[in-house]
């Protein structure tokens, strides 16, 4: 690749250009300027000089005399002597000054050379001098901070994807090749090896959804096509979903809609939203206790959802990293319980695009209650309000 000069040299050569074609059209116009002011100096333009008539008689005489010959040559000297001394004075004030500008670009510049090898860590001064550079500098830090974040949102991402399709790929692989060698035979084994197979594909397919819809927020993909619908039966159809799976592990899911209004959102959105929630609530009570989904009107006249469980609760040391992703307060948890620890970051992202908030209280040995708020304006229409 072809060297480039840089931009301290480009700029100083364009300073002296510019300097050179002004002192010369200067000198050029000053010569020009001298000889017609001295000639009418000589004929008396400006009165009698120094007293002397044949100066005033006989101009175009005296001005091929060797003395104002002489005199003009000197003037000429001085003139350039003098715009000579006035360029290198302006190239040695420009010098400073290119070098000033130059400096913080060329720090720009090795800063964004850090960054293209992958240096996140590369921080550059906000000191520039200039408030422009400063705020350069400080978008580029921002930027180096963002971009470290993501880095290492990646490298979890892989790090936890690779651990958690270890295990079902694992378990569908064994009782693939059990199947292939003839080591199941009987029903009873059958059966189990089946039900085996068909809870790890669901885990897969429950990690893959949860990827898409990860992707979908990040790429500002979710596009929210809002209707009215009766939040209430939106609610009484999740809970009718989920009721069979909490049977199964043995959890009692109870619901109590008082909202009784018409909202104006995306449905698919607060299905989504809502399901990551109590998906997440009846994996994480244990057998003999419950979960409860609601609705009501608060003292704003809000839109609140709750999911509240019985279960073992969280920590407060992890309370705060909930929403975090891939965080699980209990890491011993295999994939069955723990999932990619995706859910309450989607669902709260979810409520969020539509302009709600999302509250996690936890107590330890006492439960959890996740609540869902929108505000007033979402309500398309009150009949409980109305009828007041």
């Amino acid at each position: 690749m072809k060297k480039a000069s840089s931009f301290h040299t480009r700029l100083i050569l364009s300073y002296a250009a510019l300097l050179v074609l002004v002192m010369v059209l200067s000198i050029s116009i000053a010569d020009a300027f001298f000889i017609r002011a001295f000639k009418t100096f000589l004929s008396g333009g400006y009165g009698s000089p120094f007293g002397i008539e044949s100066m005033v008689i006989e101009p175009k005489t005296y001005l091929l005399t060797a003395t104002y010959l002489k005199f003009h040559d000197m003037m000429r000297l001085s003139v350039w002597i003098g715009g000579c001394a006035v360029m290198l004075i302006a190239l040695g004030v420009a010098s400073w000054f290119t070098r000033r500008f130059s400096q913080p670009i060329s720090g720009f510049a090795g800063f964004a050379d850090r960054i293209g090898h992958g240096d996140y860590d590369a921080q550059i001064s906000d000191n520039q001098g200039l408030r422009e550079f400063a705020e350069l500098s400080d978008s580029l830090n921002h930027m180096a901070h963002e971009l470290k974040c993501r880095d290492e949102v990646e490298q979890e991402l892989f790090s936890n994807l690779s651990h958690e399709l270890r295990t079902p790929v694992t378990v569908i692989k064994g009782y693939m090749e059990a199947l292939d060698a003839e080591l199941i035979s009987s029903p009873q084994e059958l059966h189990s090896a089946a039900e085996a197979i068909s809870q790890e594909t669901a885990n897969l397919e429950i990690m893959i959804n949860e990827l898409r819809q990860l992707a979908q927020i990040d790429n500002n993909a979710v596009m929210p096509e809002e209707s009215n619908f009766d939040v209430d039966e939106v609610l009484g159809y999740i809970w009718r979903r989920f009721a069979p799976i909490a049977v199964a592990r043995g959890v009692l899911l109870s619901h109590q809609f008082g909202a009784n209004v018409k909202v104006h959102l995306d449905r698919q959105l607060l299905d989504r939203a809502v399901a990551n929630l109590l998906s997440n609530a009846i994996t994480a009570t244990p057998s003999g206790h419950s979960v409860t989904l609601s609705s009501a009107i608060d003292g704003s006249h809000g839109v609140n959802i709750v999911i509240e469980d019985t279960g073992s609760g969280i920590p407060e040391e992890d309370l705060a990293h909930v929403f975090d992703r891939f965080f699980r307060s209990d890491r011993s948890r295999n994939r069955r319980s723990g999932g990619l620890g995706l859910g309450l970051p989607i669902a709260r992202d979810l409520v969020e695009i539509e302009g709600g908030h999302l509250d996690i209280r936890s107590t330890v040995d006492v439960g959890t209650r996740v609540t869902i708020s929108y505000p007033r304006s979402v309500i398309a229409r009150d009949e409980s309000l109305l009828a007041s």
